[in-house]
Formats: C-alpha cells, structure tokens, sequence
C-alpha cells in the first residue's frame, strides 16, 4: 500500500529514506522496528497481513476508530495508521504514546 501521509516526522524520515540507520529522538531499536513495519505496509495488500509478525499486535482500534490499525513497538509507543482499502493507501501514519 502507498503512504500517502505521515504526521510524525521522525518517521517521515524513515519513510522518505529506507535506508535510514539512526534518527534523532528514536533510539537504534525503534528506528529498527519502524523501519521494518513500514516496509511491511509498503508490501501489504490487507492489514491482516501485519497479524504474521506476532510481536507487532497488529489490531484494528474499534468501535472508537474502524480503518485505523495499531503496530507495538515499544512498551509504552505505537505506529498508528489509517488503511482505505479501495484506494490501497495508508494515511496518517503516526507515533504515539499510548500512556
């Protein structure tokens, strides 16, 4: 799926450049994990797809938010994103602090 917005510009960099090792306000292991899941969202033709990396726990945020998914990558620290299947996009891609 294309990215077609992203709102935390730590990860803009990660999305504008894959090759990317270290970014300012991430550490190694975020900037690791992040890059690895946009390369998975990159590929993917279904959030479903995501379920394959089971420390990810990839989920759907419903009721509150139906079409916006959630990737763990830190204890405290989420890649949020919204999918619109029909157009095959990803907006909104974020990090968020879920505490």
């Amino acid at each position: 799926m294309q990215i077609t917005s992203v709102r935390d510009r730590r990860v803009k960099k990660l999305v504008d450049d894959p090759t990317r090792t270290s970014v300012k306000g991430l550490s190694q292991l975020e900037v690791r994990k992040i890059s690895a899941m946009i390369g998975a969202i990159d590929v993917m033709t279904h959030p479903l797809q995501l379920l394959a990396v089971p420390s990810w726990k990839a989920h759907e945020l419903i009721p509150g938010q139906p079409g916006k998914w959630s990737l763990t990558v830190t204890a405290n620290f989420r890649l949020t994103f919204h999918v619109d299947l029909d157009e095959q996009e990803v907006h909104l891609l974020d990090y968020e602090d879920y505490h």
